[in-house]
């Protein structure tokens, strides 16, 4: 039996992009192979209120340089010799960090890094403590080739110490979305069944570049009366009601919606007849695949794993992510031109439920560890 701790900072949600990815593993890894612990550093609502099917540790840091930490150390090595941890796996910023140095410390090997993002956070001191900490990481798990060359690039890290393992998806859940549910989601939100309806599905976070896809709008509706743009997801500190103010300045009332994160994202789906991902920073979108396992046709900026994902005018359309002017064309294109929208949000359906399947991640996380601890 192969026992591993995952350590990650927090799970706010389950709809999260690293933490649903993360949550597929701890629940579908063979168990009579694996033994999965999440360790977490913060409580949240949902780790509090939530039954696991798996074992769930807290070890309480709010800070990595703190006394919290420190005593986090101690309670780590405990936990560590009450379980014997074969493998333990670091997610997040502060997990990398803290998970890293408390597996050193309690000499648990091997320990792997995750990096699912092309360090849009990293300060000077984050990639200064990263490249410390090679030294005590045996591997690292990236979910694209755009993550793995950007850790390559400012952590010094031999490419051969990296793994590449694609996102996975229940694809099943994708089955659901008929006229229906469409219509269902689409009265939730307030918005006419004959309307055209161009989506994202993000957190409320400056990277996700929402600005960009508002300014669009401002130019497509003078075209296009049933046109309605529809934003999903959470903010956070002031952000959602930083963006209700914005659509009134920039004249978007009834014309762009934020009603506010989904526990349903297929549900979310079923209303959009165009899926953007406008982002100025990717590593592997979920949303993207999610877009096109929904047979939406998408447009995407031309950022970090995108490309990866994405087949320019194949799959959907890709655009540099600075030029607004092509964004907005892109959407136009897809507009005026339904049969191609039509073509590509096909091609997309298909390529998705051929690639990204939970069961293809499960078993390279599974064929990963055994192969890293030699069984």
């Amino acid at each position: 039996m192969i026992r591993i701790a995952y350590v990650i900072d927090w799970i706010y949600s389950p709809e999260g992009g690293t933490e649903r990815q993360l949550l597929m593993l701890l629940n579908g890894l063979d168990r009579s192979k694996f033994t999965p612990h999440l360790v977490h550093l913060r409580d949240t609502d949902y780790l509090t209120n939530t039954e696991f099917s798996f074992p769930v540790h807290k070890i309480a840091v709010n800070k990595i340089l703190s006394p919290g930490a420190l005593r986090g150390l101690r309670e780590f090595r405990k936990l560590h010799e009450r379980e014997r941890f074969d493998i333990v796996q670091t997610l997040f910023i502060d997990a990398n960090v803290f998970g890293t140095v408390a597996a050193h410390y309690a000499g648990c090997k091997p320990i792997i890094s995750s990096r699912r993002n092309i360090g849009y956070w990293h300060d000077t001191k984050q990639v200064a403590t990263l490249r410390f900490l090679r030294r005590w990481t045996d591997h690292y798990l990236a979910n694209s080739e755009a993550a793995t060359a950007k850790t390559v690039e400012t952590e010094g890290v031999g490419r051969e110490r990296i793994t590449i393992i694609r996102n996975g998806l229940e694809l099943d859940k994708f089955n659901r979305i008929n006229p229906e549910l469409r219509a269902e989601q689409r009265a939730e939100w307030g918005i006419e069944a004959d309307d055209f309806v161009i989506g994202a599905v993000a957190n409320l976070r400056k990277v996700k570049n929402i600005e960009s896809l508002m300014r669009s709008a401002v130019e497509l509706i003078k075209d296009h009366d049933h046109l309605k743009f529809v934003w999903v997801g959470r903010g956070w500190d002031g952000e959602h009601e930083y963006y209700l103010d914005l659509v009134t300045e920039m004249g978007l009332d009834r014309r762009f919606f934020f009603p506010g994160p989904s526990d349903d994202v297929v549900r979310a789906l079923a209303g959009f007849d165009i899926g953007v991902l406008c982002s100025q920073s990717e590593s592997f979108s979920n949303s993207l695949v999610e877009y096109m396992a929904a047979g939406l046709p998408v447009v995407a900026s031309d950022v970090g794993g995108n490309s990866e994902a994405i087949d320019h005018e194949q799959t959907g359309l890709l655009y540099p992510v600075e030029d607004q002017a092509a964004l907005t064309a892109s959407l136009r294109r897809l507009l005026d031109n339904p049969d191609f929208a039509e073509q590509l949000g096909t091609a997309a359906r298909k390529d998705a439920h051929a690639t990204y399947t939970r069961e293809a991640m499960l078993r390279r996380h599974e064929e990963f560890y055994t192969s890293l601890l030699g069984r």
